[in-house]
């Protein structure tokens, strides 16, 4: 067995907790390449990795508990960057629509009538879902609801799941010379004393606090607003996470207002950083990318909602020559349908594969550093997370390859990747803690949870009234030649209208599911912009 510090293979201390035979994903940091390491023991104590040895040398008498992961691999936590957990509740009700009516049809509907205690489940699944894939933390980005206890209720799912769970709280400025109205308005004095109030409740335990600002977009907030949240930034010690690049109004809308791009503007007025975490960049041009190296601003890659959203794909391979930071998420819960960070490793690992058209461009152990060490240095953590070494974090999980899906192993790493399933994680440690235990969470009912969700939603989509988007889901025009209009079913009914192949295929899927463009944005008050931030 060869480690990095040999000091590391002598006697051990009491610990917390002990893992031995495990096969060890060591390394991964940087430039240093990942070592595979059978026969590995790994000790906790005091909520950090406090030695790492081969499990001969392993004294389980002065350990608190014992896990042996004989057969299994023992890898550092996957970290999500960006989400919003309370979308949750409307999986699988987005299908087949674009961005921006995405947004006004179904999430901010959904949003404005969410009690607390609804988002609290919502969040509440996502964290679950999350740490059966492996994640053991994540970044979330909530939307600006005035009402502190909306916040409060997703800050309380993600420490009651146990992951490591950092809360972005959404923040908008009104233009005064606009006259628009917001009832999600809050004056940003107040939109920071919230933060504050709920970063005491939650202590992160560590220098970076769990609550960090989410302006929406650079649209959405004046030039005065964007520097006061980098100056709250900067005194309060934390990260920033915004939508930038995601599609292509922002571009537009950012030269008409101010003659230059939005990574431009972000530049020239110092907002744009290491502190800040740039989600999507999907819709970027090379004057964007060298902005972003050259300010050190960091990129949430979200593969698996680009996709389903149809907006594009981050030029990945390009950021990475560039030395950007790059970091994985999933997004919400309604951008993919799913927290499961295994899909997003895989579409993470073929996307640039697929765009340069040359399978050599980009592998498995790319994307694992990326949703490891990247995602630290996303959190503002890159010192503590992101790999197993003595004096890191002790956010880990264990993989156990012996499924059908994942026989034979011959790479780890490449069966991880490629093959991985949240059937094949066994127990998840966050912060030294076991938040899931052989497959099983210590102290929920998952059973009852699910049914209760799944009871909640659907009450959720009748009060709302998105239930209706379910409605005339059919096949896709282009699949036949001549296509009757089907029923929500799917089936055709005789003596229905054909519609020719080529026309049906270049007619557009709108919000509602049937051809057609897509709808415009519900009615507002004169004046009253639309929400954003998905």
């Amino acid at each position: 067995m060869s480690h990095a510090d040999d000091s590391q293979n002598g006697p051990h201390g009491p610990l917390d907790l002990l893992i031995t035979n495990a096969t060890a994903i060591l390394g991964g940091v940087r430039d240093e390449q990942y070592r595979i390491e059978p026969g590995t023991a790994l000790g906790v104590a005091n909520r950090r990795i406090a030695w790492i040895g081969p499990s001969a040398q392993a004294r389980p008498a002065q350990a608190g508990r014992v896990i042996d992961a004989r057969g299994m691999l023992l890898l550092p936590g996957l970290i999500n960057t960006h989400n919003h957990l309370f979308q949750n509740l409307v999986k699988g009700m987005g299908d087949e629509m674009y961005l921006l009516p995405w947004v006004e049809t179904l999430i901010l509907p959904t949003v404005d009538e969410m009690t607390p205690e609804e988002c609290y489940l919502g969040a509440l699944l996502g964290c679950l879902e999350a740490i059966r894939s492996g994640t053991t933390a994540l970044m979330d980005f909530m939307f600006g609801i005035p009402n502190i206890e909306v916040h409060r209720a997703v800050m309380c799912a993600m420490r009651d799941s146990g992951i490591r769970g950092f809360f972005g709280r959404a923040t908008r400025d009104l233009n005064p010379d606009s006259g628009w109205r917001d009832p999600w308005y809050l004056p940003l004095d107040e939109v920071f004393e919230q933060m504050r109030t709920l970063a005491r409740e939650f202590p992160s335990g560590l220098p970076v606090p769990s609550v960090l600002p989410a302006p929406g977009t650079m649209r959405t907030m004046t030039v005065g607003g964007l520097i006061r949240v980098k100056e709250y930034a900067l005194s309060e010690g934390c990260q920033i996470t915004i939508h930038m690049g995601e599609h292509t109004e922002e571009r537009e809308t950012s030269i008409d207002r101010w003659g230059i791009g939005a990574f431009q503007k972000g530049e020239e007025i110092g907002f744009l950083g290491p502190q800040v975490v740039a989600a999507h960049c999907v819709k970027l041009d090379r004057d964007d990318l060298d902005v972003i190296a050259r300010t050190g601003t960091q990129v949430s890659y979200n593969p698996v909602s680009n996709m389903y959203l149809g907006n594009g794909f981050a030029p990945v391979l390009e950021m990475l020559e560039m030395g950007i930071d790059v970091s994985l998420a999933s997004d919400g819960g309604a951008c993919g349908n799913s927290e499961d960070m295994f899909e997003v490793l895989k579409f993470g690992v073929l996307q640039p594969k697929a765009t340069a058209q040359d399978p050599r461009v980009f592998n498995a152990r790319d994307v694992l550093r990326v949703a490891t060490a990247g995602g630290a240095r996303a959190l503002g953590l890159g010192a503590d997370l992101g790999a197993l070494d003595v004096g890191r974090l002790a956010d880990m999980f264990l993989f156990d390859p012996y499924r059908l899906k994942t026989v034979p192993m011959h790479d780890p790493i490449s069966t991880l990747v490629y093959t991985g399933s949240q059937s094949n994680v066994h127990t998840v440690i966050v912060d030294g803690n076991v938040v899931l235990d052989a497959g099983r969470f210590p102290s929920i009912d998952e059973e009852a949870f699910v049914q209760e969700v799944q009871e909640r939603a659907l009450a959720l989509a009748q009060r709302v009234g998105t239930f209706r988007l379910m409605r005339g889901r059919r096949f896709t025009p282009f699949h036949y030649d001549r296509v009757g209009t089907q029923s929500p079913g799917g089936d055709a009914r005789p003596g229905d209208d054909a519609v020719p192949r080529a026309a049906a295929a270049a007619r557009p899927v709108s919000a509602d599911g049937f051809g057609g463009p897509p709808p415009a944005a519900p009615e507002r008050s004169e004046g009253v912009p639309a929400k954003e931030g998905t």
